[in-house]
């Protein structure tokens, strides 16, 4: 999954890109350089790959776990840690 892929998916998520308020691109900007830096990470430590489907699954998670401020229960370590990761980034920003 390349950035552009990433970035395509995000966007998808908020509706038109053009009519997108600023605040919410920012929110994106943290949710996709976070992806990224998480993804480089588990590809050269753990030659682990996440694919578009464990970021979509994480994002329906990321809006279920900000309604109701708890954590999905599963036993699937990357969508987990990618959704912790998004919670601690989003948390320090909001």
């Amino acid at each position: 999954m390349d950035k552009s892929e990433i970035n395509r998916l995000f966007m998808r998520v908020a509706g038109q890109a053009s009519e997108v308020p600023e605040e919410a691109r920012r929110v994106f900007s943290i949710l996709v350089s976070s992806t990224l830096r998480y993804r480089d990470c588990l590809k050269e430590d753990l030659g682990i790959i996440v694919t578009v489907e464990d970021v979509r699954v994480a994002l329906d998670w990321l809006l279920e776990s900000m309604n109701t401020k708890r954590l999905p229960e599963t036993n699937h370590a990357v969508r987990l840690d990618l959704l912790k990761i998004w919670l601690d980034q989003l948390k320090a920003y909001l």
